[in-house]
């Protein structure tokens, strides 16, 4: 019985913050109540409540569940990069997510477009941010100085700039695809934006 009553907190948990993400997408973050929520999902305020403290909190763990959403995708595919070929389909796999998962598009669309950050939601969100923003940033510079990866660059080449140069095209795709000005393919577009960067750092092949 315990074990079935952990289930369904895991099931109402998620169930809030997927409404979470549709009001605060169709009325505004400042606007949505903990009252709306819990109407949406046919349950009580309290239930709400007992999850998540505030609307700071409850933002946070939303942002959270849909960044884990698109990297458990990815994991599926890849649960470790070895080689630039793969590190190559992973970014793709991250786009083709955006676009097949409706779902992660809303949050994307949200994060880009809506959302009404402050100073002061900043500040209480910033613990929970900082780590979702770090952890995959961390990631993929650990894996451009693996050694089968590190070792097709160019000396001068230096990972973590490299991963700042990925991590800036990823977000300046997205908000191309998402704001549809102008439309694009985001998977192809990520494949040749991927490509054009690798060419500048990659050595060059001695040819005989």
């Amino acid at each position: 019985m315990a074990r079935k009553t952990k289930e369904d907190a895991q099931a109402t948990r998620e169930s809030v913050l997927i409404a979470a993400l549709d009001l605060f997408s169709e009325k505004g973050y400042s606007r949505t109540t903990f009252a709306d929520i819990a109407k949406k999902i046919g349950m009580t305020r309290g239930a709400v409540y007992w999850h998540f403290d505030n609307k700071p909190a409850l933002l946070a763990a939303m942002v959270d569940y849909f960044c884990g959403l698109r990297e458990d995708r990815v994991r599926q595919h890849f649960s470790e990069i070895h080689s630039l070929e793969e590190l190559r389909e992973a970014f793709l796999e991250h786009a083709r997510a955006v676009v097949e998962d409706k779902r992660l598009k809303k949050f994307e669309f949200f994060m880009a477009f809506q959302m009404e950050w402050s100073e002061e939601l900043l500040t209480e969100t910033h613990k929970i941010l900082d780590r979702i923003r770090k952890d995959p940033f961390e990631k993929l510079i650990a894996i451009l100085r693996s050694s089968p990866i590190s070792n097709r660059f160019r000396k001068d080449v230096d990972p973590e700039k490299l991963a700042v140069t990925l991590a800036g095209l990823w977000v300046g795709l997205c908000k191309f695809y998402l704001g549809s000005c102008p439309k694009i393919d985001l998977v192809s577009a990520a494949a040749d934006g991927f490509d054009c960067i690798m060419n500048g750092v990659l050595k060059k092949e001695v040819t005989a």
